[in-house]
């Protein structure tokens, strides 16, 4: 055999047998468009739902029924349609804050921004979860990177609060699968893990992918739960 011969053949073996870069040489995609496409996620130029929530705590487990409207970013109403105790009980969000509506006392009350992340109607759930008052791409500094979580590959986006935004986790991650579907979302008090949602039930709705339904569990009881 040649040396040439035998120069080709031992580059074309070495081809065949390179092991591919790991996954995680993976580029990660532009940080603003994700940030942009959680942002827009459940929002539409308008919408309309009616939903289960189902809040479990250690005293009990009860459910409401809610219809929900939405027009842009920053208008949005949720009212409680049952039981009846609380039927009528709504929040509004507008340009102008946030705002709940108690119709036994028939107040309209305005929510401070600091309350943003308190529960909503007693839920695992926030203010801020259900009418999203804050934005990723204004309020967050972002990173973006690959994992391999399993078999299953992974985009880790992890949000770092600005210092004027009104929010109190240290840190957020968001767990996307390759299409940018969320399967979780982390958040952080310092290093410690405060709580997690977890989004199921994907279905193509208007053209794009979302998860059907958002289970909140805390970390420190984590036999609780709310399910929407």
């Amino acid at each position: 055999m040649s040396d040439f011969r035998r120069i080709a053949l031992a580059l074309l073996v070495g081809a065949v047998f390179v092991p591919a870069p790991p996954a995680a040489a993976q580029a990660a995609p532009d940080v603003d468009a994700v940030l942009d496409h959680l942002d827009d996620l459940y929002r539409a130029s308008s919408s309309h739902a009616v939903m289960t929530m189902r809040v479990e705590r250690a005293r009990g487990t009860r459910e409401l029924t809610l219809e929900s409207w939405s027009r842009g970013m920053d208008d949005a109403l949720i009212v409680i349609r049952a039981p009846a105790r609380e039927e009528g009980t709504a929040t509004l969000m507008t340009d102008d804050g946030l705002w709940n509506y108690a119709p036994r006392a028939d107040r309209l009350i305005r929510i401070p921004s600091g309350l943003l992340s308190e529960s909503w109607m007693g839920s695992h759930f926030t203010n801020d979860d259900l009418l999203r008052e804050t934005s990723y791409r204004e309020d967050y500094s972002a990173e973006a990177d690959w994992v391999d979580e399993g078999d299953e590959r992974a985009l880790r986006i992890t949000l770092t609060p600005r210092p004027e935004a009104p929010v109190v986790y240290t840190r957020v991650e968001f767990w996307l699968d390759e299409r940018w579907v969320p399967s979780r979302t982390d958040y952080f008090d310092g290093d410690d893990l405060v709580r997690t949602m977890r989004y199921s039930d994907v279905a193509e709705v208007s053209g794009r992918l979302l998860p059907l339904t958002l289970t909140v569990i805390p970390t420190d009881t984590p036999s609780e739960r709310t399910v929407v």
